[in-house]
């Protein structure tokens, strides 16, 4: 196992790492660096993958891919198990990597890391699940028959937010069924988004080719994304990230019948209800916002409350909110850790000093403060200010008040994303009847905790919280 924690906690020369091509470390002439958020110390080195790696990468998983979807079922679901079992061993580095690398704090990165065990788990049970069907025949005697196929080689660009699970979660079904794997992790995260699960995959027995990491600069993603929306040998594009690149992924994907798999922004509303738990409401509010300084794509933008809780609402939550200084992310007790880069530092600033000066309320925040940004409350935001529609991904909540449960929805609907959204309230039933209006792939009712026997056999008949989102094939 390659020392990954020397650059995180010793304070050595920053090491060199290379893209990882047909089972092989491959080191290049050009190079970036990957830094630590909250300091700016540099973590490693990393190649910048061009052209000569793409292709090899490609033509490494093209030629794999077809001894991969031959390996027996049992055979591929052992790997998998193999690999749960290695991270376990190595969560701990893995989890270090994540807050050098990502500005994650401790308990977010916790959290992310204990994703691993369960996405390995749910893939191991796919290889024996892609079964076909038969179905009846307009000439007697005969039978129409379909198999399930692997796609075959699945081009993968991850994010930097949650840089490991999000990387797994883009290709690991796929690999699961047959399909072989060039990933591209964000150049915020190459460590622990895309090169120490190489390594973990390697060490796991994952037969060369099948598996395959070229990580570049921020200048050499396109050339990435271009290969894998026009190669040929690439059949499937997954790709978690911004809506813009998103668009023209797509936009080329579709010239040439291609599939692809996003997954973009969000501007998430909350609808807190009129008989939503204060306090539950405030915590909730709370945790969905400024979860990893609220840089994730479900974080909860827009919080719309009724008017009767708004006032006591927003005093309550504008008090939290103030009382979480931005933190060094190896603090145990940090909850506002840094933001991933000064690019979108900037962005987030330029987004609230509009808003500020087009008449946008700051209840609490609203400046940088070094690599960091304070947990920031606006009120009195506007349909014709940027933020309003704009996803903030960072430490930036909203709080609109309602009377109307229709102006509520209209509300939480005018935007154009629809990736997730939520309501509380103390009636599940009027919540999943509301959910039913709010136009997002994924609606969660929460309801108040209950701590009684027979209060959660209750929470059991009626279900927690609902989820609407379609499912991502890959063969």
């Amino acid at each position: 196992m390659l020392d990954w924690t020397k650059a995180f906690t010793s304070g050595a020369d920053a090491p060199m790492r290379g893209s990882f091509i047909n089972g092989r470390w491959i080191e290049t002439a050009d190079s970036f660096e990957t830094r630590n958020p909250a300091t700016g110390a540099v973590l490693a080195r990393v190649s910048d993958a061009g052209r000569p790696e793409i292709e090899a990468a490609i033509a490494a998983a093209s030629a794999a891919q077809p001894g991969w979807e031959a390996t027996a079922p049992a055979a591929r679901a052992a790997l998998l198990h193999r690999a749960a079992a290695l991270f376990a061993e190595r969560k701990d580095c893995f989890v270090d990597a994540l807050i050098a690398e990502t500005g994650s704090s401790r308990g977010k990165a916790d959290f992310e890391a204990s994703l691993v065990g369960l996405v390995f788990g749910e893939a191991a049970g796919l290889p024996t699940r892609a079964i076909g069907e038969v179905f009846p025949s307009q000439v007697p005697g005969k039978i129409n028959r379909t198999l399930r196929r692997p796609a075959g080689v699945v081009g993968a660009v991850t994010p930097w937010n949650f840089a490991l699970y999000l990387s797994l979660r883009g290709f690991i079904y796929a690999l699961a069924l047959g399909n072989t794997v060039v990933l591209k992790p964000s150049e915020d995260s190459p460590l622990s988004g895309g090169l120490m699960i190489a390594e973990l995959l390697a060490d796991a027995g994952f037969p060369s080719g099948v598996f395959n990491v070229i990580p570049t600069s921020r200048d050499g993603a396109a050339a990435v994304g271009t290969a894998f929306a026009t190669d040929p040998r690439v059949n499937v594009l997954s790709f978690t990230g911004s809506t813009r690149v998103g668009q023209l992924l797509g936009e080329a994907c579709a010239r040439s019948f291609k599939k692809i798999v996003l997954e973009l922004g969000g501007k998430n509303p909350m609808i807190i209800l009129r008989d939503a738990d204060l306090e539950r409401a405030v915590d909730l509010a709370f945790f969905g916002r400024f979860l990893h300084q609220g840089q994730i794509c479900m974080s909860t933008d827009r919080i719309i409350v009724h008017r009767d809780l708004y006032d006591a609402f927003l005093a309550r939550f504008v008090a939290k909110a103030c009382a979480f200084a931005p933190t060094d992310p190896t603090d145990p007790t940090a909850v506002i850790g840094p933001i991933i880069n000064t690019r979108q530092l900037d962005r987030i600033a330029k987004l609230v000093d509009d808003a500020r000066a087009a008449g946008a309320t700051v209840q609490c925040g609203g400046a940088a403060d070094g690599a960091y940004y304070q947990a920031t409350v606006l009120t009195d935001v506007t349909p014709d200010m940027e933020i309003w529609d704009q996803e903030v991904f960072g430490p930036v909540a909203t709080v609109i008040p309602f009377k109307e449960e229709r102006e509520a929805l209209a509300l939480a609907n005018d935007t154009a994303y629809g990736l997730s959204a939520s309501v509380v309230t103390r009636d599940v039933a009027h919540g999943e009847m509301l959910a039913e209006h709010i136009r997002a792939g994924m609606v969660h009712i929460f309801i108040p905790v209950v701590t009684s026997k027979a209060g959660r056999e209750r929470i059991g008949q009626i279900g927690g919280p609902r989820y609407r989102s379609k499912p991502e094939s890959f063969g």
